[in-house]
């Protein structure tokens, strides 16, 4: 499986919207892997992971052709994970010739959500839902997708997700946003081996702590070290963190020269992985 990273900020960006601290203006300054989109992933051409308000741009910067696209997991409702009103562009005139069908899973909550807004025009839009609960494993498109309950605040009756998406002998874990793992999730996640993780750490020099709905360092780091004891990765594994605050998170090399002793690697827009 390959993994390409669309966006690796959290809600506002990084550098923020409409923010001028001394990391927004440092990252301008340099540039480079300091300047994030917000978060999605793409696994090989055909699996998207969320859909930020940056799809269609960082698309076109890395050479995505979002056509191709078969199934898009959404891991919860809010607008940087979840910007629906692009969808409408799949059809006549937006979209010359129709993209595959594409089969959109998620919460009921979030099904419900594109449903309501799409009602009658799904079939032009060449769109399918499916709405899933915690721990129900899915196959679509050649992927087994296990989705797991997160821990993050929402809305009273959604249920946020992180997701296992398994193809062939190959498992990756994405958990954003999420702040520690609820112990279902630890408990689950005791029986299996992982291939790589890929989770938050938008919390970055602070922790849950101060937020129990995001992850730092701190928190990561933790997590790691405990899926290695129990075997469900080795040290070897790939462990990468994304979603990352100006508020709390440094330059990207900062990030990385703080994490490297821990074997654990900040993504940037534009990171691949292929395991």
């Amino acid at each position: 499986m390959k993994v390409l990273f669309l966006g690796t900020a959290s809600a506002e960006g990084y550098p923020a919207t409409f923010c001028n601290c001394e990391n927004c203006r440092r990252a301008r300054a340099k540039g480079g892997r300091n300047l994030r989109a917000r978060s999605s992933v793409l696994i090989n051409n055909d699996l998207l992971i969320d859909f930020s308000p940056e799809v269609a741009s960082k698309s076109i910067e890395l050479g995505v052709e979002l056509w191709r696209v078969k199934a898009l997991l959404i891991t919860h409702s809010h607008e940087d994970h979840f910007y629906q009103d692009e969808l409408r562009l799949r059809t006549w005139p937006f979209a010359i010739e129709p993209p595959k069908r594409l089969t959109i899973i998620g919460s009921k909550y979030v099904i419900k959500i594109i449903r309501r807004k799409y009602k009658g025009r799904m079939r032009e839009l060449r769109m399918n839902t499916k709405a899933v609960d915690p721990f129900e494993s899915v196959k679509i498109s050649g992927y087994e997708i296990i989705p797991l309950p997160a821990n993050h605040g929402c809305e009273p009756k959604e249920q946020p997700l992180i997701y296992i998406v398994r193809q062939g002998s190959k498992s990756i874990l994405y958990a954003c946003d999420t702040g520690p793992l609820p112990d279902s999730v630890l408990n689950f996640l005791g029986g299996l081996r992982l291939d790589a993780v890929i989770v938050e750490a938008t919390l970055g020099i602070l922790s849950s702590k101060i937020f129990q709905y995001h992850m730092g360092f701190e928190d990561v780091i933790e997590l790691k070290r405990w899926m290695e004891k129990a075997e469900i990765i080795s040290e070897e594994t790939p462990f990468i963190i994304t979603h990352f605050s100006h508020v709390t998170c440094p330059l990207h090399e900062e990030m990385e020269d703080v994490l490297k002793p821990y074997g654990i690697t900040p993504a940037y827009d534009g990171f691949t992985i292929e395991i």
